[in-house]
């Protein structure tokens, strides 16, 4: 998947040729002239940043969060812009994709984030709907118990658990597959979603940093 390395800064522009009409006409002025410096100032920021799938901010609402510092007096909510994939990088005001790490410095009345994202980055594997962890909203930690794959008896070993974890998701790399196997959980091969060989529960939108063996004596305590 491309947008797990580092990517290759493509030069865009933010800015169209009938807005800088528009703004000449209406302000007397070359804005076309501005935009174009603009659009190179803003490049050179792009280059600085760092790229490449971002899997710390696959939740919507941990993205919402980053907004907290941001200017609220601007053309695009922050609820817009999570919701697009985007989180507030503390440069200026720049916006970068969680997936494939698209950076807009600039919101504009005429068009939604997610319209802007569609445009400038169609290959986006968040915007093609591709499994790439996003965790919504209004997704939930519990998912609804599975028949596990081969006998109950087959994953008493550690080991066996272990062994189940040979296709776990890049973006959830951030929780051990040993951690959880160790933990009693088994891999599903549902996205993230794990299941404890022994209580049934199944638990998925793992996120780096969480303790498998607290969020299994969390959600199904003895």
């Amino acid at each position: 998947m491309a947008a797990q390395g580092e990517a290759f800064e493509e030069r865009i522009s933010e800015f169209d040729d009938e807005l800088a009409s528009e703004f000449s006409a209406l302000l007397g002025v070359n804005a076309l002239r501005v935009l174009k410096r603009q659009d190179e100032e803003d490049h050179k920021e792009r280059m600085k940043m760092k790229k490449g799938f971002n899997p710390q901010m696959r939740s919507e609402a941990k993205r919402l969060k980053t907004f907290l510092t941001y200017d609220t007096f601007r053309s695009w909510t922050p609820q817009e812009m999570a919701a697009a994939g985007f989180y507030f990088t503390g440069v200026k005001l720049g916006v970068q994709c969680f997936c494939c790490s698209l950076i807009l410095f600039c919101t504009r009345l005429r068009n939604l984030p997610l319209e802007t994202h569609k445009r400038l980055r169609p290959e986006c594997e968040f915007l093609l709907g591709k499994d790439v962890g996003n965790i919504g909203k209004y997704d939930i930690r519990v998912k609804s118990p599975g028949k596990l794959r081969g006998h109950k008896a087959r994953y008493r070993e550690e080991g066996a658990r272990l062994e189940s974890f040979e296709n776990w998701p890049f973006y959830a790399h951030g929780t051990s597959p040993r951690g959880l196997s160790a933990a009693g959980f088994v891999f599903t091969g549902d996205r993230d979603t794990v299941q404890c060989f022994s209580c049934g529960g199944c638990l998925g939108n793992w996120e780096e940093g969480d303790d498998p063996w607290k969020e299994h004596a969390k959600w199904f305590p003895r």
